[in-house]
């Protein structure tokens, strides 16, 4: 189906447009009777805005003539220049959704919102039906053109309701697992700025290994909880400013179980993967690691890009046990461990945007450095 929008059209409107089927034919017919909106514009919203001024759920938004005045420019203008004119670019995209974020705002709800675009339509056909009778084929063809944009324009303005509250969940979400991640972190004298390089660089590396925005998304959330488990962990061990033994070793090794305890077993997709990642992110591609010797792919995903990301930033930073290495040391360590103990192909790209990553260190660099204990 050939669909005219811009070169680079919002794939929330290819969406829309494939699924209400605003093909060309749908565009062409707006332009051929774009006449009938100029000459009868004014009148449809006259009335529309009468219709809310004088309804007692929405009187309240329209209480004097100037708010009635500056709402009816606004419409006009979207109207005339984006949806009856058949201009669904990205310039109407974000048009749509600055509408849509205005009136969430104002405390507009989805059925006040809903409500109003049918009263538009209703107008609509009225006038349709007036200025194009007898011709019953264009009155046809332009009131299902009409319908099928002014259905798109409803659903882009109010898909922002669902997306806001979406947002305010997943930030709600990350908050609870940094404050989470942050009382395994400062247990073991790491700074709350590590979880937040690990969130970011995690994001960068799942983007730049072609994963979709929305898994990007949820490993930048799920990742600050790889080392919860070490809550866990008794401080004897966790705090130990030298080498750890063989029986206190294999008490630390026991952290990304603890995690999985920790992290429940939980139906939402977002903490499943952070378990996941607690529970594999020391397994090694070689099957070496720990606590499972997971081996190659058997490892997800998630949890072999946390591991390249959390090993990185570990060595380059300063702990109680240890100094921080130069970046030529830590990138000579990636690539002497490329299919050991990393993901060779994420490897690659990840050394392919190191200076991606060198950004997030400086942008989350840490406030104060531990004092070396021991080397």
């Amino acid at each position: 189906m050939e669909t005219a929008f811009s070169s680079e059209p919002e794939s929330a409107i290819r969406q829309w447009a494939s699924y209400l089927v605003i093909d060309q034919q749908t565009l062409n017919t707006l332009r051929e009777f774009y006449w009938v909106m100029e000459q009868n514009i004014d009148d449809i919203l006259s009335h529309v805005y009468a219709h809310l001024s004088s309804n007692r759920e929405t009187a309240h938004f329209y209480q004097d003539e100037q708010s009635v005045k500056r709402a009816k420019a606004h419409q006009r203008e979207h109207m005339m220049r984006y949806v009856f004119r058949g201009n669904f670019g990205a310039e109407y995209y974000n048009a749509t959704n600055r509408i849509g974020k205005t009136h969430h705002k104002l405390g507009i709800d989805f059925k006040i919102y809903s409500g109003a675009y049918c009263i538009v339509l209703s107008q609509l056909a009225g006038v349709v039906y007036k200025v194009l009778a007898p011709e019953i084929g264009n009155v046809q063809h332009y009131m299902t053109a009409l319908n099928r944009v002014i259905f798109m324009d409803m659903g882009l303005a109010t898909s922002v309701y669902y997306d806001t509250a979406c947002l305010e969940l997943e930030e709600l979400a990350h908050e609870l697992n940094f404050a989470l991640a942050k009382a395994g972190e400062f247990r073991d004298n790491e700074t709350g700025e590590h979880i937040k390089r690990i969130s970011r660089m995690s994001f960068e590396l799942a983007k730049a290994a072609g994963q979709e925005p929305h898994w990007c998304k949820m490993i930048q959330i799920a990742s600050p909880l790889h080392d919860v488990g070490k809550i866990g962990v008794p401080d004897g061990i966790l705090l130990k400013p030298g080498k750890l033994d063989e029986q206190e070793w294999n008490v630390m090794q026991q952290h990304p179980a603890m995690g999985g305890v920790i992290i429940p077993d939980n139906k939402s997709e977002l903490i499943r993967m952070a378990r996941r990642i607690s529970l594999t992110h020391h397994e090694k591609w070689d099957g070496s690691g720990y606590p499972a010797g997971l081996k190659g792919e058997e490892i997800p995903l998630e949890g072999r890009i946390v591991a390249i990301c959390d090993v990185f930033d570990a060595l380059l930073s300063t702990r109680p046990y240890k100094r921080p290495w130069s970046m030529e040391e830590v990138v000579t360590y990636l690539r002497d461990n490329r299919g050991k103990h990393f993901d060779p192909q994420l490897l690659d790209i990840f050394i392919e945007n190191l200076a991606n990553m060198q950004l997030i260190r400086r942008q989350f660099e840490d406030a104060v450095s531990p004092e070396i204990v021991a080397d």
